[in-house]
């Protein structure tokens, strides 16, 4: 009965006994719940300023970055329109043209005595509004008639997209009233001046020539760009040529090129005391009036471009170098009776003495043998630094855009060395040459050449050369005209000085064995030298009574001769004759002026030190 009880009461749900909820009511305190308000609103201030400094530091972030993507936006437009100007080389031009239209009228080019090599010349233009034509094609055709030369397919698209055309061509009167006439809307006339040269093709390589819309492309007119301000403001660039020996030069250049049938001559006429250029010029040449009418070869100006090898014209620096080291004098002997081995190679003469040769007769009868061994006493290191003080182993620092950097060595060894010598092996350009040599024969300072009349602060020179030695070398390079291998040369009254230089033309893989660079460089009054010339033809044939020769003496010489002649009388030098001034003779045979050596009265077997009794 318990257990049935027991499963009974398990069965049955169970009586929950509640408690009874007490209540607690209180009276309402309104100032307690004012201060309870207060309490919360103190507890809540701190977070709501937070919330509002919060708020207010967010905006004045997003402002500054507002601000900051602006400028940056603009700092990247601008700055990708100002590499597009520098990038873009049409539109550098165009910009750069428009500021130099507005600084006004291009300055005019003169001659060292004001005589005018480049002007203006008051023209008529026109110029086509692209949105207010209302026919591309008609308006194209029409100025087509009138205008001969014009760039149809340039003038139809700048008008289809809408744009402004200014025609290069100049008009003439007559060309602007048939305009006129057809009432081509958007059709205007301006005025322009027009680049014009009066000497024509005198002076063309050096004056070059401008074109409309593009500025100076060459010579003095491309200089002029790079200065611009500079001869704006004088009102003219004066240049250092002189019409008078311009003219001279290229006559005889000229009457050169046509009597040895060369395939080119050129030539330069340098102020040995100034490094002013008086004349250059290189034939065939051209009219700067008409720069797209070239005849063929006329493209470069070969002084200041050219790298040639100009032969026995460089024994010159070689007896220089070996004089002002010590290392010869007047008296030093040279055995070249037989070959010089140098290495794997053989050093010979062209025309062997087969003798032994002072040091002087080394010059005078152009020696491989003697200048290699004078090269060989200098050993590398000193043939390197000789030919670096005279400025023949990097470009010129002259301002013609035209200019070529010499080729020396790759490596300047034994036989690099002595070939360079007598100037195989090594390219420079003629103007190169000319400066050294004016170095070697003005008392031994080096000028650079300049093409413009410049103060006298920017024509210092640097010395390079002793006195002595330059006087010594005066007296040697008399003896190469009156006794040695340059008679032709010789100008009655002058007694000019210098040298001549043979070289096989270099080619593709090697040098040709029929066609040569033949050179003189000299310079006049010998006895104290004011200018220097140098005068090369690329590949002289032999004239009659030459007997089959076209080497410098018979061709480079004789024009060097008649362009002295002319010189003279335009560049007021009088001739002189023993007669009237005896001590002329004295000055340049007589007095010894002689450096110091170590190997004085010696005969020079090629190496340092290894001269023998």
């Amino acid at each position: 009965m318990r257990s049935l009880a027991s499963k009974f009461r398990l069965a049955m749900p169970m009586r929950i006994r509640r408690r009874p909820v007490i209540r607690v009511v209180t009276e309402y305190d309104p100032c307690a719940a004012s201060r309870a308000a207060e309490r919360t609103a103190d507890k809540a201030a701190p977070e709501l300023a937070r919330t509002a400094q919060r708020s207010v530091d967010r905006g004045a972030s997003r402002r500054i970055r507002l601000c900051a993507g602006a400028f940056l936006t603009a700092f990247i437009l601008i700055s990708g329109r100002l590499w597009t100007i520098s990038t873009d080389e049409t539109l550098r031009v165009e910009v750069e043209a428009a500021r130099k239209l507005a600084a006004g009228p291009r300055p005019e080019i003169v001659d060292r005595n004001g005589v005018i090599l480049a002007t203006n010349l008051p023209m008529r233009g026109v110029e086509v509004a692209g949105p207010e034509v209302w026919d591309v094609d008609e308006t194209v055709e029409r100025i087509s008639w009138v205008v001969p030369g014009l760039d149809r397919e340039w003038l139809r698209g700048r008008l289809s997209q809408g744009r402004y055309a200014s025609i290069p061509e100049t008009i003439s009167p007559a060309q602007e009233r048939a305009l006129f006439e057809m009432g081509l809307p958007g059709v205007s006339f301006v005025d322009r001046a027009k680049r014009y040269y009066p000497q024509a093709d005198l002076a063309g390589h050096l004056v070059g020539y401008a074109a409309p819309g593009e500025g100076g492309l060459e010579g003095l007119e491309a200089v002029m760009d790079a200065r611009w301000d500079e001869f704006a403001d004088a009102g003219a660039m004066k240049a250092s040529i002189d019409v008078r020996a311009q003219q001279a030069l290229e006559s005889e250049l000229d009457a050169a090129l046509a009597l040895h049938a060369a395939k080119a001559v050129w030539g330069a006429v340098m102020d040995v005391g100034t490094g002013e250029v008086v004349a250059i010029a290189s034939l065939p040449d051209f009219d700067p009036n008409e720069p797209a009418v070239r005849p063929k070869g006329a493209v470069r100006n070969r002084v200041v471009y050219d790298r040639v090898e100009l032969g026995s014209i460089f024994k010159v620096f070689t007896a220089a170098a070996a004089l002002d080291d010590g290392l010869a004098t007047e008296a030093t002997l040279y055995d070249v009776r037989k070959p010089l081995p140098v290495a794997d190679r053989m050093i010979r003469d062209y025309h062997g003495e087969n003798r032994i040769l002072t040091f002087s007769e080394v010059i005078q009868h152009s020696s491989n043998i003697g200048a290699a061994m004078m090269a060989g006493q200098l050993e590398p290191r000193g043939m390197k630094r000789a030919l670096g003080r005279l400025g023949l182993l990097d470009p010129l620092p002259i301002p013609l855009i035209e200019r070529g950097a010499p080729i020396p060595p790759q490596k300047w060894g034994p036989v690099e060395t002595a070939t360079v010598s007598y100037g195989h092996g090594i390219a420079v350009t003629p103007l190169h040459a000319l400066a050294a040599f004016s170095a070697v024969v003005n008392g031994g300072i080096y000028r650079t050449p300049t093409f413009l009349v410049e103060s006298d602060a920017r024509r210092t020179g640097r010395r390079v050369f002793s006195e002595a030695t330059s006087g010594v070398m005066r007296r040697i390079l008399r003896q190469v005209i009156a006794d040695g291998t340059a008679g032709r040369a010789d100008a009655e009254g002058y007694y000019v000085i210098g040298k001549t230089g043979t070289a096989e033309k270099a080619v593709a893989g090697g040098y040709s064995k029929s066609e040569k660079i033949t050179s003189f460089i000299g310079a006049f009054p010998g006895y104290a030298p004011r200018y220097a010339i140098i005068v090369s033809l690329d590949d002289p044939q032999p004239v009659e009574g030459a007997w089959g020769h076209a080497e410098a003496g018979w061709n480079a010489a004789p024009t060097f001769s008649q362009i002295v002649r002319r010189l003279g009388a335009v560049l007021q030098i009088a001739p002189v004759t023993p007669d009237i001034d005896p001590a002329v003779e004295m000055m340049l045979f007589d007095g010894q002026i002689v450096t110091a050596s170590r190997n004085d009265a010696a005969v020079a077997t090629g190496g340092r030190g290894g001269a023998r009794p």
